[in-house]
């Protein structure tokens, strides 16, 4: 069966109406393998579905992947997700997807397991919120799902990085909603779709579907629009009730319940493929999906079954790839490979590896057994003062040794008018940047170690620990990790962040005491890179990061609420003294372990197929079939 198909054409039936448990329709295309140009009658294929909120036609057209699968010998079932394009009901990300009254990926697999087409197994796959519709699913008691490759899941919306990041709404939040808002509004009814329109219209977007795509392509066009507005009173925005929603529920998790991935992963049952990057703001996901279902999942199958692959990208990749050679995978053939193993039963055992990772700085692959690496040691570099750590006036120190003294502290003047630019980071186009037109603002800290006599490489996560106080009724802490180069370039390689209203509690925020110490562990994305010998590995301290991360008015007042009129400028002062050390604890792996390097796994090739690249993929386009053709048994 696994050769017959290849090189055949493939066949696909539109808009197939899929019954959800609630009586609501969701439309989906079905990709046929054919022989002879014909669709085989009796013919039984392994299933892999995709849902998904960004139209089911776009799967075929970006990437080629339901092309690619049948000619494997798999049937495709690409879905529009509640409320989305040809789908019924109305749009709410991710809350429909997993153990909640509706459960729309479970009733679907159940369909597609008594289709005639179907031999009863069905895999999944997709990224970003497909990746997030697969893992919810997976966590469901009665997934019935047979593997599954599952790339940056858009999940945890309370503390995950969408929405929200340490009580911090991350600016992808916005941004996606304004380019989803017009996919969402038809469902909603034609005065919210006129509303919309008329925002869009006020803001100076183009008329129909140009404006979403605008906005996908460009998220500064989002904050352009944003500018001066309140969350609440956001345009376009304001229209969309799950918008609405996320903003009126920052402090109470039991509305995000179910998205979030903690306590459930007990019950996957599925081997799964973990993809991600280091700059991807969903990083930290894939990461606790393998660990956890690596420890807990519901079968032993299911914790051995778990694969992990972290490259350097970020979760719109292109930009990035100059930085890192070798970097260039092809996932729609990593996917395939996946599934012939899991579902066809093909595998080639030699590149079954547990874990790979690319090494920034050496700008290698390498396999691991585990996650994190088990041998790499938490160390912590402590900020030491000059007298005038501030960008302004010179770097402070950073380095192994504790203070033994009252160190002076450090600080600077935080404006929530004049944030500080992100360059780079965790966001939806985010990755490797330059961040020396930062380097000399006065709203910003820097300690940096001496220049390093040999390589170090730190791999896996990260954390900090601040003592710092602030004028202000409320703050927010940004921590960024970097590398030095010789020449003077320094590129970011985490940041991590934590919001002072939270630091007792993330559900019952206080305001701060002026000018009291608070201690503060911040946690920063996972990474691997080695810090080469002439580099020096440096900590930068601010108390903004936009647009990456939303502008916090430094005020304890209504964040939902909150426009430039409320903002406040804060003296920050950071602690480290003998009594108040502050410090980075960075994971060094011994120079001394082995190590084992390895080829680019999957590498693209010609084909320029990667990740979430939309490179055009050279596929006869598929034949359309009238759904009266389609096997019914």
């Amino acid at each position: 069966m696994q050769t017959d198909f290849i090189n055949k054409q493939t066949a696909v039936f539109r808009d197939l109406k899929i019954a959800m448990r609630d009586g609501v329709d969701l439309a989906a295309d079905l990709y046929l393998p054919t022989k002879a140009g014909q669709v085989e009658r009796d013919a039984r294929y392994p299933v892999i579905m995709v849902r998904t909120p960004y139209n089911k036609m776009f799967v075929q057209g970006s990437f080629g992947t339901p092309a690619y699968l049948t000619r494997r010998g798999y049937a495709v079932l690409v879905q529009d997700v509640r409320g989305t394009n040809g789908s019924g009901g109305v749009f709410d990300p991710m809350m429909d997807e997993g153990w909640g009254e509706r459960q729309d990926g479970i009733d679907t697999v159940r369909w597609i397991k008594r289709q005639p087409w179907c031999n009863g197994k069905v895999g999944t796959t997709g990224q970003s919120y497909m990746g997030g519709t697969q893992m919810l699913h997976l966590q469901t008691q009665g997934n019935e799902i047979d593997a599954a490759v599952v790339q940056v899941p858009a999940v945890n919306q309370f503390n995950g990085g969408w929405v929200y990041n340490s009580g911090v709404m991350n600016s992808t939040a916005l941004s996606w909603t304004m380019a989803m808002a017009f996919t969402a509004a038809p469902r909603l009814g034609e005065q919210v779709t006129a509303q919309i329109a008329a925002d869009a219209h006020a803001a100076g977007l183009p008329a129909g579907f140009a404006a979403p795509q605008m906005l996908m392509a460009s998220p500064d066009l989002a904050f352009q629009i944003a500018r001066g507005q309140a969350l609440r009173n956001m345009p376009i925005n304001r229209h969309m009730p799950f918008w609405n929603a996320w903003v009126g529920n920052r402090d109470n998790p039991d509305f995000f319940a179910n998205t979030d991935m903690t306590g459930r992963f007990d019950k996957v049952t599925a081997p799964i493929l973990h993809f991600t990057g280091w700059y991807d703001l969903f990083n930290r996901n894939s990461l606790d999906a393998f660990v956890n279902i690596s420890r807990e999942g519901a079968t032993e199958e299911a914790r051995k079954g778990q694969r992990l692959i972290v490259g350097p990208w970020g979760h719109v990749a292109d930009a990035m790839l100059c930085h890192f050679p070798g970097a260039l995978v092809d996932d729609v053939a990593m996917m395939g490979a996946w599934m012939d193993r899991h579902l066809l039963g093909r595998a080639k055992d030699e590149d079954d590896h547990r874990v790979i990772l690319y090494v920034m700085g050496e700008n290698r692959w390498r396999a691991e057994q585990d996650w994190p690496l088990p041998d790499a040691r938490p160390t912590l570099f402590y900020l030491h003062s000059n007298g005038h750590a501030n960008g302004a006036s010179g770097d402070g120190l950073l380095s192994l040794t504790p203070p033994d003294r009252d160190e002076p502290a450090d600080s600077y003047v935080s404006d929530p008018h004049n944030p500080v630019p992100s360059l780079g980071g965790h966001s939806l186009h985010g990755g490797p940047a330059d961040q020396r037109p930062n380097d000399y603002r006065p709203d910003i800290l820097v300690y940096t170690t001496a220049v390093l006599e040999e390589d170090v490489e730190v791999t896996g996560p990260i954390r900090a620990i601040l003592h710092a106080q602030s004028s202000a009724a409320d703050s927010d802490w940004f921590v960024k990790l970097v590398d030095l180069f010789p020449d003077g370039r320094s590129y970011n390689l985490a940041t991590g962040m934590t919001r002072a209203r939270y630091r007792r509690s993330r559900i019952a925020p206080e305001s701060l005491l002026p000018d009291v110490v608070e201690r503060y562990e911040i946690e920063l994305p996972a990474t691997s890179n080695l810090f080469k010998k002439g580099h020096r590995i440096r900590v930068v301290i601010s108390s903004s990061d936009y647009p990456n991360s939303e502008v916090n008015p430094q005020d304890f007042i209504d964040l939902s609420a909150a426009v430039p009129e409320h903002y406040r400028a804060a003296r920050q002062t950071i602690h480290h003294d003998a009594a108040r050390p502050s410090a980075i604890e960075l994971p060094l792996v011994p120079a001394d372990r082995a190590r084992h390097w390895i080829d680019t796994p999957f590498p693209s090739g010609s084909s320029g197929r990667f990740y979430t690249r939309p490179v055009p993929v050279e596929e006869a386009p598929p034949v359309e079939m009238p759904l009266d053709q389609l096997p019914q048994g």
